[in-house]
């Protein structure tokens, strides 16, 4: 994605300033998104967005004046399509949804924007505060039914910031204030209600004014930097290993470099991006317990869960940082990773100080012997992992989630863009660069990894998105209303669905729990190897949901028909336009 900085929203002089001729609130609150960088309001309409029905009918052809509206047929949709915009730009957009029953199926959406620090303006129309005597009053049942206390109570644990909006005069504050909040560090969703009664009031005229500049990301303590420093130089085989520090662009050349230059290792523990390129030659891999065998030296950045303390963690003689805008991850109420320091800052932030830091202390005098022990390192996991992956083409049988990963890989554009919820093995594919690959957030909503795609195709139209889901995964999504979407708004997307017949994670988590036990059993007999609850069978043929909206639906069962698949898959989708999914039916 491209870099975040502070101008990411912005005043759009090119649009009307102050209320630009508006004469409801509602359409000065268009304007005032427009006017602030907001390129797409994604929209669950509801009875209560008639004054928002209504602006965008008066404004007619004049499709700058506002936000362009994006019909969203659920609310997962909306939500995912503007966290999947976000992910690949560095822009945050705006939803709008119908009031209590909107927000609870938005729930899942919001949970996965603030584990992913994703911003975004998450507006909700509330139920009509008064039953009769004002323009928008009560009018229909469902506006006794709809109302809660406390409608924000459904999220307020989730977002950053939530308010209602109460009348006209104060919109320029409150929606500068959401902004603001939204996009400060750590970054996340915001919630505003808005009332029917104050959209459907007069326009308050208001003089123009510029946005609030968005405050500096934080930038690391001196004397934290220069203590890692020396724990990093000092070290034998020191690895900086990172999870969402690739969601700043900048970062992944710029700890490429920094590690080279300084012979640190790097790994990625489940990496929601790219962070550094897969080819780097001090890149010690993908699993960390092999890791914290040997690493006296640990830096994790933007690493949220950078250990499981039942399954493998550092050694007690190891030194462990940990940094990002929030090292703590205050907002996850358990989280008791061991930390000899902690960082508040940005990625690109301590990498660029680090540079400096590690020079004064004399680590290029350290670096040729170090790089050599961990160039070894790197060698060794790349060529074990390239073994296990040799086998997994040469033993045939189903089709494995690992040589599916290598097939996407091997027919890919260099420029395609991978949206991942679950099904894609991040070790089988070589990334160079940033903003080819992203992850689901842990919080692990299912059903974001289609809309994401959606939205991600939506910011960049001239690449190929292939999102690879897993098939309770692509269920979650609401296939009809995903695949509705990519055909209304002219985004083809290359669905690619792992169809393993169930819910493995559910199925590996019950094994793990009981190795020895009755589920495990119970798989051997099985038709899809599944414990009980998690197999799926039978199930549908997720093909004709693409066919149902005009797109293209492809099968494939044979490992050796799988390759030329997904060319044709991608294809279809470059040169003629259209969507397309591909039924992959495989096994583990």
């Amino acid at each position: 994605m491209e870099a975040m900085d502070t101008a990411a929203v912005s005043s759009d002089h090119s649009v009307p300033a102050a209320d630009g001729g508006a004469e409801s609130v509602a359409e000065a609150f268009l304007l005032l998104l427009r006017r602030r960088g907001i390129d797409f309001l994604y929209v669950g309409a509801g009875t209560d967005t008639a004054p928002i029905v209504e602006a965008y009918a008066r404004a007619g052809g004049d499709t700058g004046r506002y936000p362009r509206p994006i019909v969203c047929t659920h609310e997962n949709l909306a939500m995912g399509m503007a966290h999947g915009y976000y992910m690949v730009t560095g822009r945050p957009q705006a939803v709008m949804l119908h009031v209590t029953v909107g927000t609870a199926n938005a729930l899942c959406g919001v949970m996965n924007a603030a584990r992913g620090q994703t911003p975004m303006l998450f507006a909700a129309g509330r139920t009509p505060l008064f039953e009769q005597g004002r323009p928008g009053a009560r009018d229909i049942e469902i506006h006794w039914g709809q109302e809660l206390y406390d409608q924000a109570g459904m999220v307020r644990e989730l977002v950053k910031w939530e308010y209602e909006l109460r009348d006209g005069i104060q919109l320029d504050d409150v929606v500068d204030r959401a902004l603001l909040v939204s996009m400060t560090e750590p970054r996340g969703p915001v919630y505003l209600t808005l009332p029917r009664e104050v959209l459907a009031a007069p326009a308050a005229r208001l003089a123009p004014r510029a946005a609030p500049a968005i405050p500096a990301p934080p930038a690391p303590d001196a004397g934290a930097v220069d203590r890692l420093a020396r724990a990093l130089a000092q070290a034998r085989e020191p690895v900086i290993v990172c999870t969402a520090s690739g969601a700043d662009a900048r970062t992944v050349g710029a700890l490429a470099a920094l590690c080279d230059r300084y012979a640190i290792g790097i790994g990625e523990a489940r990496p929601r991006y790219v962070n550094a390129p897969s080819g780097h030659p001090l890149h010690v891999g993908y699993e960390r317990a092999p890791i914290f065998e040997w690493a006296d030296a640990l830096l994790f950045l933007e690493a949220d869960v950078p250990w499981i303390p039942g399954k493998a963690a550092p050694a007690e003689s190891a030194f462990v940082a940990h940094a990002g805008t929030d090292p703590v991850f205050a907002r996850y109420p358990m989280r008791g990773h061991r930390s000899d320091l902690g960082i508040t800052t940005t990625a690109h932030a301590l990498i660029e100080a680090l540079g400096p830091a590690l020079q004064a202390c004399g680590a290029e005098a350290t670096a040729p012997a170090r790089r050599q022990r961990l160039a070894a390192r790197a060698a060794a996991i790349s060529g074990d992992r390239e073994r296990r992956m040799a086998r997994d083409h040469e033993q045939g049988g189903a089709i494995t989630k690992a040589f599916l990963s290598r097939c996407i890989d091997a027919v890919r554009p260099a420029d395609a863009i991978v949206v991942n919820e679950y099904s894609a093995v991040r070790e089988c594919f070589s990334f160079t660069g940033p903003g080819g690959y992203f992850l689901h957030p842990d919080a692990s909503g299912l059903g974001w990894g289609y809309p994401a795609a959606l939205g991600a195709k939506q910011a960049m139209p001239g690449r190929t998105v292939i999102a690879v889901m897993g098939d309770g995964a692509y269920l979650f999504a609401n296939p009809a209303v995903c695949h509705h979407a990519s055909a209304m708004h002219g985004l083809p997307v290359v669905a690619i669905v792992f169809n393993n017949g169930g819910w493995e994670a559910v199925h590996k988590s019950t094994v793990g729990v009981y190795p020895s036990s009755h589920a495990a059993g119970y798989a051997r007999t099985d038709a899809a190897g599944m414990a009980p609850l998690c197999s799926l069978a039978p199930m549908p043929d997720f093909e004709r949901y693409a066919e149902a909206s005009g797109g293209v639906g492809l099968r494939v069962a044979e490992r050796g028909a799988l390759q030329e698949t997904l060319r044709r898959a991608i294809a279809i989708a470059r040169d003629e336009g259209r969507q397309v999914l591909v039924n992959v039916v495989g096994r583990g």
